[in-house]
């Protein structure tokens, strides 16, 4: 078969490879009848057709380990040419699998939410200056959090084997939670007549941006270590909010980050059961993520910014807001504590005296 094209403009030359007639083959549908299993159909239940659903017969087989190397999609039938290899470094089941990654895809699309238009921003009134100063810088640190996070997700999808694409949907609805979160908090900083405040150290977030020891061990710093106090951070700015918009973005925010945790410690659970020698590796790892805290947790602008907003005034901030900070580091201690003991790398026999003593908080 020989399609004509229409002639070169006047003045035009050539280019490489172009000619007036351009030969189509006759089709020869080769590609038709090649399917693992023809016939397959997947119904809606009650919560409509979910990426979970889709997983059955041939197409629920997930493997340990993923062979091919391109992006053929979990239950296609490989091409007959020869495709150059991506080069995925993460094709073992156990180095990135939670079973509840489909299930937490379906939540994070069906639970988005606009800053724009769902936080009220009319409600937000004038502060004491120090308390909009302190919540202002807040912000500030929240934000660096969330972009890091976000950065370092996106490192790493092209890491993780097409095969997993659970959770690689997954983590690309983790992404644009922090872009919403950068979104939500850069609004506050601006919307009340301050500003941004003074940009973090950042020692926890440059041992995350630069980890390379293996996705696992990222996300045991990234989600349980720092997403976990993130996310105790939104839940008592909950308590300590001003006006409705403050209330909503931090409760939003604190269900998104429900959502990174849970698949934080599912996989993390996943990998020390299936992994000979994850638990040691992983114990290591959140021995130098816990000292990077203490680090971190020295530097007085996080730290004095909460203590206003938990005190209410910066009058009140050396012996209440004092007093709360240590509550909310207590809360969030026992509560990674009780994690790692259910991930199965226990640290509670091992955390350093500099965050044990916020347990007796």
């Amino acid at each position: 078969m020989t399609v004509k094209i229409k002639p070169r403009p006047e003045g035009r030359t050539r280019r490489m490879g172009e000619s007036e007639d351009v030969e189509i083959p006759e089709p020869q549908y080769a590609w038709m009848g090649k399917s693992h299993q023809w016939g397959t159909r997947v119904k809606a239940g009650d919560k409509g057709l979910t990426l979970g659903s889709l997983n059955v017969g041939h197409y629920a087989e997930v493997p340990e380990f993923w062979e091919d190397q391109t992006r053929m999609p979990r239950g296609s039938v490989a091409g007959s040419a020869v495709v150059p290899p991506i080069g995925y470094s993460v094709r073992h089941k156990s180095g990135l699998w939670a079973d509840c990654a489909g299930d937490l895809y379906e939540e994070a699309i069906q639970r988005r939410w606009v800053p724009t238009t769902d936080l009220d921003w009319s409600s937000v009134e004038p502060l004491d200056d120090a308390v909009e100063r302190a919540m202002c810088q807040l912000c500030t640190e929240l934000i660096q959090c969330a972009n890091v996070e976000m950065e370092s997700i996106a490192s790493w999808q092209e890491e993780l084997s097409y095969g997993f694409h659970e959770v690689k949907q997954f983590l690309a609805t983790v992404t644009f939670d922090d872009a919403r979160h950068m979104d939500a908090f850069r609004k506050r900083a601006l919307a009340n007549g301050g500003g941004l405040g003074v940009e973090s150290k950042g020692i926890l977030n440059r041992m995350i941006l630069e980890s390379r020891g293996g996705w696992t061990e990222t996300v045991a710093v990234m989600f349980l270590q720092r997403g976990l106090l993130t996310q105790t951070i939104y839940k008592h700015g909950v308590g300590f909010a001003h006006n409705a918009a403050e209330r909503e973005m931090f409760s939003r925010s604190m269900q998104d980050k429900a959502r990174h945790l849970t698949y934080a410690v599912e996989h993390l659970k996943y990998a020390v059961n299936h992994n000979e020698g994850q638990g040691p590796i992983l114990n290591q790892v959140l021995t130098i993520g816990e000292g990077m805290l203490i680090a971190e947790l020295k530097d007085p602008a996080l730290r004095e910014s909460l203590m206003i907003l938990l005190a209410g005034s910066l009058e009140a901030a050396p012996s209440a807001g004092k007093a709360a900070f240590e509550g909310l580091m207590g809360d969030y201690l026992r509560q990674y504590a009780a994690l790692t003991d259910w991930i199965g790398v226990s640290r509670d026999d091992g955390l350093p005296p500099d965050l044990a003593r916020y347990l007796e908080a």
